[in-house]
């Protein structure tokens, strides 16, 4: 399986003020546009606002293919070595032509890229999730992590965000990471949500959740909770 990575504003969340961390940092990315052909790891949930579920079908490699210098209508010569096979899972994005926008999360960050739509099979998804569904601690990365308990008739989300990484080598980033945190509640509207104190949106995929923070109101330089996040297994006790 082919791997892709990832690619001092004081600021405050409404829940809670965090320190400034680091002075020197690399500009946020751009959003994508929905119209353009960007299809990437960093961008994918922000760029991507109806995610979906999809299975790889046919035989042989399903290759993920890139965005750039035309790509990935320019065909054979878009064709990147990260690649799936029949059976693999696949968070589905934006159709352009005969293209699907994908992500994969494996390891490594993940891999995001154009895939043939002729080799995705939709994957149902249950629209309206019991809160029970949402329940328990999801991680991205090990970057990003967000936990669900029941408020009510809604859920507290409290979550965490961490750039570089969440523990950095104390040689290169004395200070420790830049940080951002929720801690609010929301309500689900059927697979989503959005958290009333920080504006990033959850959409509930199964054992998936995609994450997209495109406000960026309780983030730290760098840090963003935009992701694909699998439930974290269950802790020792």
């Amino acid at each position: 399986m082919g791997i892709g990575g990832l690619k001092d504003r004081r600021y405050v969340c409404p829940m809670r003020v965090l320190p400034l961390l680091a002075v020197l940092a690399l500009p946020v990315t751009a959003h994508a546009s929905d119209d353009d052909g960007m299809c990437r790891n960093g961008l994918f949930a922000e760029s991507n606002p109806a995610p979906g579920l999809a299975a790889i079908t046919g035989k042989g490699r399903a290759s993920f293919y890139g965005d750039m210098d035309g790509c990935p209508q320019a065909g054979e010569r878009c064709r990147q070595r990260s690649y799936l096979i029949g059976g693999n899972r696949v968070v589905t994005g934006r159709s352009k032509g005969a293209w699907t926008c994908v992500f994969y999360p494996g390891g490594g960050g993940g891999t995001a890229g154009w895939m043939e739509s002729a080799r995705l099979a939709t994957v149902p998804v249950n629209p309206q999730p019991a809160i029970a569904a949402w329940l328990g601690e999801w991680q991205s990365d090990g970057a990003r992590f967000v936990t669900f308990t029941r408020k009510g008739a809604g859920l507290a989300v409290k979550g965490m965000a961490f750039w570089p990484t969440r523990n950095p080598d104390p040689r290169e980033r004395p200070g420790g990471p830049n940080m951002g945190e929720i801690d609010g509640t929301a309500g689900p509207k059927g697979n989503s949500l959005i958290d009333e104190g920080c504006s990033v949106r959850f959409v509930l995929l199964g054992d998936w959740l995609v994450g997209s923070d495109p406000t960026r109101d309780c983030d730290g330089m760098n840090v963003t909770f935009s992701g694909i996040y699998k439930r974290a297994p269950a802790r020792r006790r």
